[in-house]
């Protein structure tokens, strides 16, 4: 996906608030990233032409659900047998379908077993994330005093996605610019005598705010050289975001200090260092004086960015703040055990969750799939408005997101526009979990895993379309 595309993409992530059950419907890239070993390039390379690619933005398709007909489990189970039995989803898989109005289990096949989810992972932590994070506040970037009367410090404040030059408000990624921030302080600075020949400035950077490790320890070099994830940083440029083949800098907030330097420059206020001089890093004064500041989008919309293209550094990265928000440590594993115990006290059962990060990427997670469709039915029933937000991101199947390209079948086309979920792929594994309409306006969620598929891509191709085919099914459904 090159830039452009991306940045068109940001503006999927406009949150789409869903009341009730009944107006779920009124109203999204890669997945977890395929890696392991060097020696499995291979293997890498075959899954990374099969992932999945973020849509154009597109226009609204959902359409408002009605109370709807209940299904028939018996006649559900007779109409998807096929794609359960189909060879391509090999001999390990989990799959729950559940009635949004009334929480029955329509179908169940080893939606107990402890099951590798890949992305869906991302289910977990989003809803995590809005029980914490105020959904409606930026994150924001400043330029303060320093600590000696010269220095100015450019301090991370959560956003990851500052455009280089100037903001563009209608966009999220993006939305706040290294360019307005160069502005604001040239004005400070000059309103100070400051940032001339006779009184140059020096720039300092400040990266305490959520400071941690830069990759949870599954992560593992070969995922970041190649682009599968980006640093878990709390300052960095949208031009840096990771996509495979193209990874972030090593380290993004120095980066984007560097290009915050040039801003500076280029509005004719001298400071030291040269032009890829690394920027000091300092911890600003608690009274130092705001010079400057900029906000990103609301981070309801910056969540709903990070599920629709499935960026696991930004999905570690909001996981981190809000676990910081509620008193808990910044390292990925006292991040991991927050998210999970934020979703026990949903009261849902996570008998068989591990969970190795929060992204889906690294090895050793496991979740049932009835914790997947826990978590969506006390979304879509209202039970839970703040899961609304998360309900709100999903991707549209056909549309947006990881599902634009996806239900291509003429026999999947009833799926399109119908239906939403979070998808998941890894070499082996394929995953999918959301909601879908039936033909008779029911509101059905379902989760489902297979993670037994061939590690080529074409078994992994091969098994995301059959499980296109089972929603498609459901959709399709008059019974």
């Amino acid at each position: 996906m090159d830039r452009a595309r991306r940045a068109a993409a940001a503006l999927l992530s406009v949150s789409l608030v869903l009341p009730s059950a009944a107006a779920a419907y009124a109203g999204s890239t890669g997945d977890g990233a395929a890696g392991g070993s060097t020696q499995e390039g291979s293997v890498v390379a075959a899954q990374a032409a099969v992932r999945p690619t973020v849509a154009p933005s597109p226009e609204p398709v959902l359409r408002s659900v009605g109370a709807g007909l209940t299904v028939d489990p018996a006649v559900v189970s007779t109409e998807i047998e096929g794609e359960l039995s189909n060879a391509w989803l090999g001999d390990s898989v989990g799959l729950t379908i559940r009635d949004v109005a009334t929480g029955e289990h329509v179908l169940d096949r080893n939606s107990d077993s402890a099951l590798t989810p890949a992305s869906t992972t991302k289910l977990l932590a989003a809803a995590a994330i809005v029980s914490t994070l105020p959904m409606d506040q930026p994150f924001r970037t400043r330029v303060v005093t320093g600590p000696e009367p010269d220095q100015i410090v450019l301090t991370a404040g959560g956003d990851m996605m500052l455009a280089g030059g100037r903001g563009d408000p209608d966009l999220v990624e993006g939305h706040a610019g290294l360019g307005d921030l160069a502005e604001q302080t040239a004005a400070s600075l000059g309103a100070e005598g400051l940032g001339t020949a006779d009184h140059p400035v020096r720039l300092r950077l400040d990266t305490s705010y959520g400071e941690g490790p830069n990759a949870p320890a599954g992560w593992t070099d070969f995922w970041l050289s190649e682009g599968y994830a980006g640093p878990i940083t709390m300052l960095g440029m949208q031009q840096h975001r990771a996509i495979p083949y193209d990874p972030s800098p090593r380290d993004p907030a120095q980066a984007a200090a560097i290009r915050f330097r040039a801003e500076l420059t280029d509005r004719g206020v001298v400071v030291g260092g040269g032009p890829a001089t690394e920027v000091p890093r300092l911890v600003a004064p608690p009274d130092a004086t705001v010079l400057a500041e900029v906000e990103s989008a609301p981070a309801r919309d910056v969540l709903a960015e990070a599920m629709a293209s499935s960026d696991n550094g930004m999905v570690e990265q909001l996981a981190r703040q809000a676990a910081i928000a509620d008193g808990a440590q910044a390292d990925p594993a006292a991040v991991r055990d927050w998210v999970l115990q934020q979703v026990a006290d949903y009261g849902i059962d996570t008998t068989g969750v591990k969970l190795a990060d929060v992204s889906g990427l690294s090895d050793g997670s496991s979740i049932p799939v009835r914790v997947l469709a826990d978590l969506l039915i006390l979304g879509a029933d209202g039970s839970h408005p703040e899961l609304q937000e998360v309900l709100g991101a999903l991707p549209i199947a056909g549309y947006s997101g990881t599902l634009w390209d996806r239900f291509a079948l003429d026999s999947q086309a009833p799926a399109v526009g119908v239906a939403r979920a979070k998808t998941g792929s890894l070499p082996g594994v394929t995953s999918l979990a959301g909601l879908v309409v039936t033909r008779d306006d029911r509101l059905l969620a379902y989760a489902a895993i297979a993670d037994g598929v061939g590690r080529d891509g074409t078994s992994g191709l091969e098994a995301r379309s059959v499980l296109d085919s089972v929603v498609a099914e459901l959709a399709s459904c008059g019974c």
